[in-house]
């Protein structure tokens, strides 16, 4: 028994070493998928890791200034809240509001296919109007802005046909007009445009809740803080409701 009644013959070129004194379980595990990412034996998807979508501290004076000079769409306050999940890392491996290829993929599949395969039966997209399509079909960048302030700039926009129809079908199983949300679709601009989103600050709502709205990476340190070892959380919206066991 290696240790104990046999001589342990260290590797010479380990591929890892696992500090498994020093580690929690949990990082030596992230260290092994980590590994398995790196040659290709996984995919990226598998690693336990969010994607916020926050420019850096070092751009975010200079990402501000080249908003104001872009084109820019007014979003709704849907679309608000959708740039906070995305920014946030909510929806990850999501870059920003999906392109023609994931749409396609979310609502046929119910899945993200590309780097592995990721849940996602909802699709995040940000309808515009025909107007503002033909306007910006060449921009390089756009800014979005909500009620006269920007807060995010969409990087490589991809214009497609907003299938509305489709979309109702596939993803409520109807597209009465009584639904609430099939309402809103129909009357929602008729094309759609994704790319990858660079949001410029921390979207907060000042509704006396905005201190309780934790991003996925807070919520990690505060569950290993409290030593949580079992969690099942609900996202509605922008808001969370947590339980945990």
């Amino acid at each position: 028994f290696t240790g104990i009644d046999s001589v342990y013959e260290k590797p010479s070129h380990p591929d890892l070493v696992i500090k498994a004194g020093q580690l929690s379980v949990q990082d030596s595990v992230q260290c092994v998928v980590g590994l398995l990412k790196d040659k290709g034996i996984i995919p990226e998807s598998a690693v336990d890791s969010v994607k916020e979508l926050f420019v850096s501290k070092n751009r975010e004076s200079s990402a501000k200034d080249e908003a104001e000079t872009l084109p820019f769409i007014n979003i709704s306050n849907v679309d608000l809240q959708w740039v906070q999940v995305l920014s946030e890392g909510w929806a990850t491996p999501l870059k920003g509001f999906m392109r023609e290829r994931e749409y396609l993929q979310c609502m046929h599949f119910g899945c993200l296919l590309d780097d592995g395969l990721t849940n996602q039966t909802i699709p995040i997209v940000l309808p515009v109007s025909t107007e503002d399509k033909e306007s910006m079909i060449d921009s390089s960048a756009i800014a979005l802005r909500y009620k006269g302030k920007c807060y995010a700039i969409l990087r490589h926009p991809e214009f497609y046909e907003h299938r509305k129809e489709e979309r109702c079908c596939r993803q409520f199983g109807t597209n009465d007009l009584g639904h609430p949300y099939i309402k809103m679709i129909y009357e929602s601009g008729d094309w759609l445009v994704g790319g990858d989103l660079e949001v410029l600050e921390r979207i907060r709502w000042n509704d006396g809740l905005d201190e309780f709205r934790f991003s996925p990476m807070e919520l990690r340190t505060k569950f290993k803080e409290m030593e949580v070892s079992t969690l099942i959380y609900i996202t509605a919206n922008s808001d969370l409701i947590s339980l945990y066991l």
